[in-house]
């Protein structure tokens, strides 16, 4: 047995894919589910429109925190810098 080879004593049949069982995806119709009815159709809508609109606010809040977070961290930097020449022109 070559050394570098670190998985020659491995039974090889006992590796092979053994295929998996078939099932239906939950997003895909099957033969016993139903059309939506119209009433549903619009209750979809109208939650995807107000999940559009919430997803667009988070996403504004987020843009705001963040630039909020970087001013904040820069404004403390250059107050580390002011503090950090005060002292060494102390010296």
């Amino acid at each position: 047995m070559n050394e570098d080879d670190l998985y020659g004593d491995l039974n090889l049949a006992a590796a092979k894919s053994v295929p998996r069982k078939q099932t239906a995806s939950p997003f895909e119709p099957t033969a016993s589910s139903t059309s939506p009815s119209y009433p549903e159709i619009v209750m979809l809508q109208q939650q995807i429109k107000t999940l559009e609109a919430e997803n667009e606010t988070l996403k504004k809040n987020m843009g705001i925190l963040y630039r909020t977070a970087k001013s904040e961290l820069d404004r403390k930097d250059r107050r580390i810098d002011e503090l950090q020449n005060d002292l060494d022109a102390q010296r």
